[in-house]
């Protein structure tokens, strides 16, 4: 279950430190909590049992603050403007689309997509452009495409796909949205499940491609975004399970490389386990003849897909990055399972170290930083680390499974402490704070309970004893709020878990981009974020990309350095037009000052014909939107704004005098959504498209 809560806390609360053996708040007794999300300086907590509770940090701020309705298991939460989209269940509509402010009042049904008790049983929630997407069944239509903007009238069905009660909804929607296009899995009830596109409107949602011809599926998996390619794994009948890629069109939807040739499952390589690493993406591959697996590179083209190293298994998904290298899980015979290498070629892939000699392997299993949140394509969860290292757990053959760290090098390699000198500590829950780690382990003597480490063994101690003496409390960290760490813990009372609270004031680790945004502004493109909390930080090195692979630098701006609040950045590129493209990419290398780095997110800019001669921003927009034309005739001209149904909602002629203005719209009156202005001469028409929120 550790697993399941990293990844639905993505969005959730940052990390926290302790000093030694600190005290603790019981905030709930007997209610065990599963997952929540930071909104509105709370904590809004979903209990094993769906009710939905509110926490401030304090006991007496601690309640269940809504009775008739519990959340689905089966679907998920989602932040949209400041309040939770969740299925809810209720007595009179059974499964349904519902919303929470954190308050009763706030609480309620957005829309009853099937009157009655049977419900429509909303899942698979994602959001993209500022609007919800899911799959809902009704009879008619079966399980199908939904959308919401959070509204009764804004809750609609996308599209038909499979027309009757079947439904187009495989085992699973592989929602992925990359380069302004959200791509899903559907069954359309002719060429089985194939990968989709939507636009939100029923003529934009679309298949891509019949990759697998027929009535047997492609199954497309694993999307993955190199810089502007999305990467997949697909079935046709010619090939087996291979590697591909799509642009969002037919056309550019092509098979990358045949690895293992042949059709079938003896014919099929089955790509998976994806990481971004320095502009490439690196996978495995499995031969189920030979029984074994092997490590390949691909940059996105068929003569730059190599075999890097074959073994009998890796666990490339538990990677971790450190100095230029990805550190991971690899099985051989002669070492069984041990800690590997990679600078991303042939010859510097090898066994790290052989922590256990011999064949037995000790083991490792990386503690990833899960919390922190995956991003835009970008591999963050492997980068983020306390202090460059990785803490990971391994069994020596003498010690038993211990806690480790590495900072890269053999010497740094070591075990932190023996915490259980009788026995071993498989860790299964863990928190990454700015002072180190957090974890359940068992001393032999105390029972599982709250430790801390930061990566020495006078720094790794018993931090909380919740079920004193030989009993487990078994602690489930679960964030931070208002600088103090949450988890879930047993103190003996009972069956059910009870929330607790530690006393201590805790940090957060470093860099955390909370937003990064491109829009051209004039001539320029001006680049925007913000980092919700700032530990260590020097700068932010501004790097630009014409095809999404390969970037240079451009500027720097200065970090904050430290930081609990909210800091905004912003960087004008003023040469951008100026490049001979259509298109440019932008991330953020965020840089500390003992010189490690991460990068962000990449941000696009589409520059249309004659971006510069006709422009506008900001985009997205909220109430006033400069337009600039430079016009070199006196021909007739006019403005024209549609929404994304080709409604005009604005139109305004314009001067016919040769030169340069710039005009002032007030948009703050439309609704929030996609809209397309255009520049209409005599010439032709060109259209820019911008989001209103």
């Amino acid at each position: 279950m550790k697993k399941l809560l990293h990844y639905i806390l993505s969005a959730l609360f940052i990390t926290a430190a302790l000093e030694g053996n600190a005290q603790f708040t019981e905030l709930t007794s007997n209610n065990s909590f599963q997952y929540g999300i930071n909104l509105n300086g709370k904590v809004i907590f979903v209990s094993e049992t769906g009710s939905l509770w509110s926490t401030d940090g304090t006991s007496a701020g601690t309640i269940s603050y809504v009775s008739n309705v519990s959340v689905d298991p089966a679907g998920g939460l989602t932040l949209l403007a400041g309040k939770i989209y969740f299925p809810g269940i209720d007595a009179s509509s059974g499964s349904e689309l519902w919303v929470t402010d954190g308050t009763e009042a706030g609480t309620h049904i957005v829309k009853d997509i099937v009157s009655g008790s049977d419900g429509s049983t909303p899942a698979d929630f994602y959001l993209f452009n500022n609007v919800i997407y899911f799959f809902a069944s009704t009879a008619a239509e079966g399980k199908e495409l939904w959308k919401s903007d959070g509204t009764d009238a804004g809750t609609v069905l996308v599209k038909d796909i499979n027309p009757g009660a079947a439904g187009s909804y495989g085992a699973i929607a592989y929602f992925f949205a990359a380069n302004n296009i959200l791509y899903f899995t559907a069954d359309d009830g002719t060429n089985a499940n194939e990968l989709w596109k939507t636009n939100g409107t029923e003529a934009g949602t679309v298949m891509v491609k019949d990759i697998n011809p027929g009535d047997k599926p492609s199954n497309a998996n694993g999307f993955t975004l190199l810089g502007t390619q999305v990467i997949f794994a697909a079935t046709d009948k010619t090939n087996g399970t291979e590697l591909w890629k799509t642009d969002g069109t037919e056309a550019g939807t092509t098979l990358i490389k045949d690895i293992l040739p042949g059709a079938g499952p003896f014919g099929s390589s089955q790509p998976s386990q994806f990481l971004s690493f320095n502009g490439k993406l690196y996978f495995i591959t499995t031969d189920l003849l030979n029984g074994g697996e092997s490590l390949y590179v691909t940059d996105g083209t068929k003569s730059g897909t190599k075999l890097i190293n074959s073994a009998l298994f890796y666990f490339l998904f538990s990677s971790a990055i450190i100095n230029n290298k990805f550190y991971f899980l690899a099985y051989t015979n002669a070492n069984g399972a041990e800690l590997w290498s990679s600078d991303g070629t042939a010859a510097g892939t090898a066994l790290f170290k052989d922590i256990n000699p011999g064949n037995g392997g000790s083991n490792p299993v990386i503690l990833l930083d899960y919390f922190e949140g995956i991003t835009g394509g970008t591999d963050d969860v492997h980068t983020i680390l306390y202090n460059g290292n990785i803490f990971f757990t391994a069994d020596d053959g003498t010690n038993g499974t211990e806690l480790w760290v590495t900072d890269g090098t053999d010497a740094g390699t070591k075990m932190v402490k023996d915490i259980n000198p009788a026995g071993s500590n498989n860790i299964l829950s863990y928190w990454y704070t700015n002072e180190g780690l957090f974890f359940g382990s068992d001393d032999g003597s105390n029972g599982n309970e709250v430790w801390k480490s930061d990566g020495t063994e006078a720094g790794t101690i018993l931090a909380a004893d919740v079920n004193a003496g030989a009993g487990s409390s078994n602690p489930i960290f679960l964030g931070i709020l208002n600088e103090h760490l949450l988890f879930n813990a047993n103190n003996g009372d009972g069956d059910v878990p009870d929330l607790y609270s530690l006393d201590d004031i805790v940090g957060t680790l470093p860099i955390t981009i909370s937003d990064f945004t491109a829009a051209l502004f004039g001539k320029s493109v001006q680049l925007k974020w913000n980092t919700s909390s700032e530990i260590n930080s020097s700068h932010f090195e501004i790097e630009r990309s014409k095809d999404g692979l390969q970037f240079e630098s451009i500027g720097l701006v200065n970090a904050a350095g430290t930081s609990t609040k909210e800091a905004a950045y912003q960087f004008i590129d003023a040469g951008a037009l100026h490049i001979q493209t259509d298109k440019l990419y932008y991330r953020l290398k965020m840089v500390d000052k003992d010189g490690h780095s991460a990068s962000s997110k990449i941000a696009i800019i589409n520059i249309v014909p004659d971006a510069r001669s006709f422009y506008m921003y900001p985009n997205p927009v909220k109430d006033q939107l400069q337009v600039v034309v430079n016009s070199q005739d006196q021909k007739q001209t006019a403005i024209r704004i549609t929404n994304q149904n080709g409604k005009q909602v604005y139109n305004r002629q314009l001067s016919n005098a040769a030169g340069s203005y710039q005009y002032n719209i007030n948009v703050a009156s439309l609704a929030k959504g996609l809209y397309f202005i255009q520049l209409i001469t005599e010439k032709g028409i060109q259209t820019i498209k911008f989001i209103k929120n």
